[in-house]
């Protein structure tokens, strides 16, 4: 080897701090927060809308719950196995933090069981009692 040594290459002037890696990966993590937060803005005004109920449910008043039987209107029925309760904002509630009494729709499955329960806000439980007059 020869004593003579090769300096490192000056910084590019052809690549402005706009395309270095730190900027764009920058932008990257800016985009994915903007993302998160509109989504979270957009899915506050999406639970304001009124959710649609299968056909063959029925409209019902929740007197009471005593895993597994439910008292609906005047009925006592018994929850199916795999059934599914919904709350006001459409999230599964377990059978035993179910609490709440209120207007509900509510599906049966082929056994005469519950299948699946929504709790009404008091703005679908008004909807659905005129959809349920307008039947009749």
């Amino acid at each position: 080897m020869s004593g003579v040594q090769i300096p490192d290459s000056p910084p590019s002037i052809f690549l402005p701090f706009i395309y270095s890696v730190e900027f764009i990966s920058m932008q990257k993590v800016l985009f994915f927060v903007f993302f998160i937060a509109s989504i979270s803005f957009s899915s506050s005004a999406s639970a304001q809308l009124m959710r649609n109920f299968p056909v063959d449910s029925k409209l019902g008043e929740l007197k009471a719950f005593a895993y597994p039987e439910v008292k609906i209107d005047k009925q006592t029925l018994h929850l199916g196995a795999g059934s599914q309760i919904r709350d006001n904002n459409n999230l599964i509630v377990l059978p035993t933090m179910m609490f709440e009494k209120g207007p509900v729709r509510y599906q049966m499955d082929t056994m005469g069981n519950i299948h699946r329960i929504w709790l009404l806000t008091p703005d679908e439980a008004k909807q659905e009692r005129a959809k349920e007059k307008d039947k009749k």
